[in-house]
């Protein structure tokens, strides 16, 4: 086929695409706000695999959900020769965090919100694949390469989802693979792109101090694990500056401490929860050893059991340049090139998608979702984020685009 026929079946098409997308719209802000009110946490996605089966079956597709049913895989034929695939992929899982925002799809589960925006990113994703599927003869006339593949993974939070999938065969004949994050800082339906590390390696943490409770007017009778546990945190909290290469990003942050339920009774034991972010493999394992020092140092000068495990980790990602390359150019011919930008310095973000990366090329993808009030903007996991919903529409526009350059490369 001449580039030429090629380059009009491409106009048709995509004028095809975008007035499909805009039927779509509503319906699609109507499940997002859906999976928004009825969020789940990791490896409980079964509500939100089932809305996605379904609305998926409705339109005559097959999905194939995981065995302990959360998290779908699905493909959309374009070529039946082949036995490759390009695909997307979106999360399922909410943040372990309550809502705070006083709006009408608020969550409705205490101690669980769609804070990250996987609410977005798998209705995005879902609307894609139904606007492609509309389209489906049109885009088998372009004569495609491959064939295209949607994963709807679950447990993005707690890093344990890529792997399920990937141990289920959610990889198997992808050539490579692409996601959307939402970023609410970025401009509402602007793309940011980058080649090599996006985000960093991301290793959690948590630390138990055991000692001997009793009461609080005696505490030479107990061994309390409370003193002991505040010095470990301000150690932590000098570890990295004084120890590590400043002119490489870490962060090391606790999340969460718990000790004891009363006034009067000093407990048994004390939690530290949180996270360690490295832009560099050799720092994670620094910034351990040095943890591992600090606390034996902790058990021996306070009598105190100290013991610490890594419940969760994930590898930094690291964005293919030539897949970076066809989204830029995708990204362009899909929302106009003042819309792509070049994110300048990666975050110290985790993110699981790497390990996909880890079997395939692939690159991740910045959405923006900002208000345009920024007292509207909040960061991720905080308690009162969402996102503009006019950025889905855009975040359609562009897995569509990317999608059929992936397929149809003249496209």
């Amino acid at each position: 086929m001449s580039s030429t026929s090629i380059e009009k079946q491409s106009a048709d098409w995509w004028a095809g695409i975008k007035a499909s997308i805009t039927v779509h719209e509503q319906e699609m802000i109507a499940f997002r706000r859906d999976l928004h009110a009825h969020p789940e946490p990791s490896g409980e996605e079964r509500r939100t695999t089932t809305q996605v089966a379904e609305r998926l079956r409705a339109d005559g597709l097959v999905p194939r959900i995981m065995d302990d049913g959360c998290g779908i895989v699905v493909d959309l034929e374009l070529d039946p020769g082949s036995d490759t695939c390009f695909a997307i992929r979106s999360d399922l899982d909410s943040v372990a965090v309550d809502d705070a925002k006083q709006v009408a799809w608020r969550s409705t589960r205490p101690g669980c919100c769609h804070a990250c925006g996987h609410d977005a990113h798998t209705s995005m994703a879902l609307f894609s694949l139904l606007t492609l599927h509309e389209h489906v003869d049109a885009i088998r006339s372009m004569k495609p390469e491959c064939n295209l593949r949607f994963i709807f993974q679950p447990a993005e939070e707690t890093t344990k989802g890529a792997r399920r999938m990937i141990e289920q065969h959610a990889l198997d004949g992808v050539r490579s693979i692409i996601a959307l994050h939402v970023d609410p800082y970025l401009e509402a339906g602007h793309i940011g792109l980058r080649a090599g590390p996006l985000t960093a390696n991301c290793l959690s943490f948590r630390i138990t101090v055991t000692g001997r409770g009793g009461h609080s007017a005696r505490p030479y009778q107990s061994l309390d694990p409370i003193p002991a546990a505040t010095n470990i945190v301000s150690m932590m909290y000098q570890l990295c500056p004084r120890s590590m290469d400043s002119r490489y990003p870490l962060a090391l942050t606790v999340t969460s401490i718990h000790a004891g339920k009363a006034f009067n009774a000093i407990p048994d034991s004390a939690e530290i929860w949180g996270t360690i972010r490295t832009s560099r493999d050799e720092d994670e394992r620094n910034v351990r050893d040095r943890l591992q020092d600090v606390l034996r140092g902790i058990a021996t000068t306070t009598g105190c059991a100290v013991d610490i495990e890594f419940p969760h980790s994930s590898p930094a990602t690291d964005n293919d340049r030539d897949v970076i390359e066809r989204l830029w150019a995708a990204g362009e011919a899909a929302l106009g090139a003042a819309r792509v930008s070049l994110v300048e310095m990666p975050s110290l973000g985790g993110e699981d998608f790497a390990y996909y990366q880890q079997v395939v090329p692939g690159a991740m993808v910045r959405l923006g979702t900002a208000f345009q009030d920024p007292n509207a903007r909040f960061p991720l996991h905080s308690p009162e984020f969402d996102i503009n919903e006019s950025s889905l529409v855009a975040g359609v526009r562009f897995l569509c685009r990317a999608a059929i350059r992936s397929v149809v490369p003249e496209c």
